[in-house]
C-alpha cells in the first residue's frame, strides 16, 4: 500500500509539468493564430493598402509560389551557405576567444570586456565598403561581415560566463588531478553552457543579419538580392514571403541549439 502510495505521488509533478507545458503550447499558439487572425483583418479592412500592405491568405497564394521557384531557391542557398560559415565562424572562434578572456585574469578580463563592449556598440553598416576592398565581392566580405556581426556578443557573453565560474569548482578539479586543459573541458564549459548557448543563439541572429544586409548592399545573387528587387518592383507579397522563409529558417537553427544544449544538459539538475 505504502508503495502505490509514494509511486503515485512520484508521479504528481511529472504529470503537473506536463500540464503546465501544454497550457503554455496553447497560450503560444492562441497568440501566433490571433496575431495572423488580426493581420488578415487588417489588410482586408484596411484603405489603401494596395501593392504595399498584404494579407496571409495573399502570401500563401500568389507570394510562396515566387520563393519556391528554382530560381529563388537557389538565392536560398546561396545565402544558407554564407550564414552557416559565418556561424560556424562565429561559434568556434567566439566561444574560444571568451572563454580564454574570460579565465586568464582579472585585468585581462575587464579590459578585454570594456574593448569587446564598445566594438559590440559601434554600427557595422558603414564599414562594409572596407570589407569589399579587402575581401572583394562575393562570398568573402559577406561571410567576414556576418561574423563579425555575430562575434561580439558570443565573445562578451562567453568571457562574462567563464569569470564567474566558482574558485572552488576549479580548486576541486586541480585536487583531482586534472590539467588545465581538462578543468576547461570539464568544468568551466559545462558551468557555461547555458551561457554560451544562449550568446550563440544572439550570434546567429545577427550573424544571420550582416549576410543579410551585405546582400542588401552590394551583391549579385541571395536572399538581399530577392527582396531588393522585389521592394523595387513593389511586390509585397513576394517580399513577405521570403522574409517567412527567413524567419523559419532562424527559428530552426534556434531550435537545434536548444536541444542540443538539452542533450548536452543531460547531466545537469
Amino acid at each position: 500500500m505504502t508503495t502505490v502510495t509514494r509511486s503515485a505521488t512520484a508521479r504528481e509533478p511529472s504529470r503537473a509539468g506536463r500540464g503546465e507545458a501544454a497550457g503554455a503550447q496553447l497560450v503560444r499558439w492562441a497568440t501566433v493564430l490571433g496575431l495572423i487572425g488580426a493581420w488578415e483583418a487588417l489588410t482586408r479592412f484596411a484603405s489603401g493598402g494596395g501593392d504595399y500592405l498584404t494579407s496571409p491568405s495573399l502570401i500563401v497564394a500568389d507570394g510562396l509560389p515566387d520563393v519556391l521557384t528554382r530560381e529563388s531557391l537557389t538565392l536560398v542557398g546561396y545565402t544558407t551557405y554564407r550564414f552557416l560559415i559565418a556561424f560556424l565562424i562565429t561559434a568556434v572562434a567566439g566561444t574560444a576567444v571568451g572563454l580564454l578572456l574570460g579565465r586568464l585574469n582579472k585585468h585581462v578580463y575587464l579590459g578585454g570586456r570594456d574593448v569587446v563592449s564598445i566594438l559590440y556598440a559601434l554600427p557595422m553598416a558603414p564599414f562594409y565598403p572596407l570589407f569589399v576592398l579587402w575581401l572583394g565581392l562575393g562570398d568573402g566580405s559577406e561571410i567576414a561581415f556576418g561574423a563579425i556581426h555575430g562575434i561580439m556578443p558570443v565573445i562578451l557573453m562567453t568571457m562574462t560566463a567563464a569569470a564567474a565560474v566558482e574558485p572552488s569548482v576549479l580548486d576541486s578539479g586541480r585536487a583531482m588531478g586534472a590539467g588545465r586543459l581538462r578543468r576547461a573541458l570539464h568544468l568551466i564549459v559545462p558551468a557555461c553552457l547555458p551561457d554560451i548557448v544562449g550568446a550563440l543563439k544572439i550570434g546567429a541572429a545577427l550573424s544571420l543579419l550582416g549576410v543579410l544586409l551585405a546582400e542588401l548592399m552590394i551583391s549579385v545573387d541571395g536572399v538581399g538580392t530577392f527582396i531588393a528587387l522585389q521592394i523595387t518592383n513593389q511586390r509585397a507579397a513576394a517580399l513577405d514571403a521570403m522574409v517567412i522563409v527567413v524567419c523559419a529558417g532562424a527559428l530552426a537553427v534556434n531550435a537545434a541549439l536548444s536541444a542540443a544544449e538539452r542533450r548536452a544538459s543531460r547531466g545537469r539538475s
